[in-house]
């Protein structure tokens, strides 16, 4: 029979110790500080040049970016994003070996109106975000969430930088001078008013999460062409793609992992966002920061104290963060598993359609037999039960002469040229909405109550298809041959 006696109860009792200060450098011997994973124990002056490596190998893996282009660095003020304008500042120093050779500049994209922060609230944060990039010594710039409104349709031409709806400075303006500025940007305008109203709209806390993701990001590509740059940077690192990545099948949006999760994402003909710091998981990104007196600011966004199943987002969060905890690979092997995921693409890129809110790859061609036909199905016969009971209801409380009219009873313009350019339809249907989006944003406009405040870009566009698609009908017995 098996004893274990007093000294072995002991041994077993104790565990073993993985601190930094009981452990050597795994490059040079000295006495290590930090432990990026299991076995990687670093100095500081290791663990900095293993950092500045990784993030500057990822630049060279990809080959995106070629001498003098301008890349704009997406700033929120938080770790990752504070962690990607330092290490792009070491990587332009003189002294350093092979420095980078892009010409950068930094844009923040202030969020007050989601969190529902007053004027005097936002103008502290811009204050405070405008004192830390001035900082850096590169360009910056400063613009409100609400602006992703104002935003033309993809026809039309990008208009130019209206006075008083952003802020840029190339040098160091007077504090007093600037704190005015900055609070005429916070000011409330009419678009203000329109966001709020928009989230307030979304009935889930995972929907209003989409449609702030959406707008930051349409608002970010739309900056980038104004100010004259071809490629974003954003700090999204390993851990939040990760999580992303269930985030997203659980959300219906499969079909665009392999282009959220990509170095390059090119679902902009003439922006491509990168992701320099997707090698990174969270907790190295705060390490750097806290070793190297890299300046960060907290700010609260929808998520914040908000429970674990408050939203997808939230729940896959936590999920890989306790995972990660016991298995410190999850991260790793999630990453990983999702970059080698693809869709079938087209030969020709400019011939696939895209989803007018988020830019995807349109994913909802589909067959009979399918699980999302078998939605549309039902969806189809919910609408139409509940077209009829506002029908009757229609009738019974109007005389006998009068009638109910809708959208639809409104006539053409008449200009002819294949595309109707009348005004009078002003409110936009879920079913003419479907087929401009992806099965993903079709689930968060589903969430919502009022389709009509959406952007003016996804309602123009879908009401452009709308029309054309009925002129298509009344012609149809003219056309040679049917359109594709």
């Amino acid at each position: 029979m098996c004893q274990v006696d007093e000294e072995g109860i002991s041994l077993l009792e104790k565990k073993p110790s993985f601190g930094a200060s009981s452990r050597d450098c795994m490059k040079c011997g000295d006495r290590a500080v930090v432990i990026a994973r299991i076995k990687d124990a670093f100095c500081r002056s290791c663990f900095l040049t293993y950092f500045v490596h990784r993030f500057r190998a990822t630049f060279g893996k990809a080959k995106v970016i070629r001498d003098g282009d301008k890349v704009l660095l997406a700033f929120s003020g938080g770790q990752c994003s504070s962690a990607m304008v330092s290490l792009v500042k070491r990587g332009l120093d003189q002294s350093t070996h092979k420095k980078l050779r892009f010409t950068p500049a930094l844009i923040y994209i202030d969020e007050g109106v989601v969190t529902g922060q007053s004027k005097e609230e936002r103008a502290t944060t811009c204050q405070k975000i405008s004192d830390i990039m001035k900082e850096t010594g590169f360009p910056w710039y400063i613009a409100s969430l609400e602006e992703a409104l104002e935003i033309p349709a993809q026809n039309s031409s990008p208009d130019t930088c209206q006075a008083g709806s952003s802020f840029h400075s190339n040098q160091d303006p007077n504090t007093d001078e600037l704190a005015g500025k900055l609070e005429g940007l916070c000011l409330e305008t009419e678009h203000t008013q329109r966001c709020r109203d928009l989230l307030a709209s979304a009935k889930s806390l995972t929907a209003k999460q989409d449609l702030v993701s959406n707008l930051r990001n349409r608002l970010l590509v739309h900056k980038a062409r104004q100010l004259g740059y071809h490629k974003v940077a954003v700090g999204d690192s390993g851990t939040r793609l990760s999580s992303g990545i269930l985030a997203n099948l659980a959300k219906g949006r499969g079909a665009s992992i392999p282009v959220a999760m990509a170095f390059a994402d090119d679902r902009w003909s003439d922006v491509t966002i990168l992701r320099p710091m997707r090698e990174f998981t969270t907790k190295e990104i705060v390490m750097y920061n806290a070793l190297f007196n890299v300046d960060s600011l907290f700010q609260p966004t929808l998520a914040t104290m908000a429970g674990d199943y408050a939203s997808i987002d939230t729940l896959t969060e936590t999920f890989i963060n306790e995972l990660q905890t016991n298995f410190p690979s999850t991260v790793s092997t999630v990453f990983r598993t999702g970059e080698k995921m693809c869709t079938a693409g087209s030969d020709d890129p400019d011939a696939v359609r895209r989803c007018s809110m988020c830019k995807s790859a349109l994913d909802t061609s589909v067959g009979i037999s399918s699980a999302l036909s078998a939605t549309r199905f039902s969806l189809h016969i919910s609408r139409k039960e509940g077209s009829s009971t506002n029908e009757n209801s229609c009738k019974a409380t109007k005389p006998d002469d009068a009638t109910c009219t809708d959208s639809s009873s409104e006539q053409c313009c008449g200009q002819g040229d294949g595309s109707c350019h009348s005004n009078q339809m002003k409110s936009v249907s879920a079913e003419s909405l479907s087929k401009t989006l992806c099965y993903g944003c079709q689930v968060t406009v589903r969430d919502m109550k009022d389709l009509n405040l959406l952007p003016s870009y996804i309602v123009e566009e879908s009401a452009k298809i709308e029309r054309r698609s009925r002129m298509r009908d009344e012609i149809k017995d003219f056309l040679l041959c049917e359109e594709s």
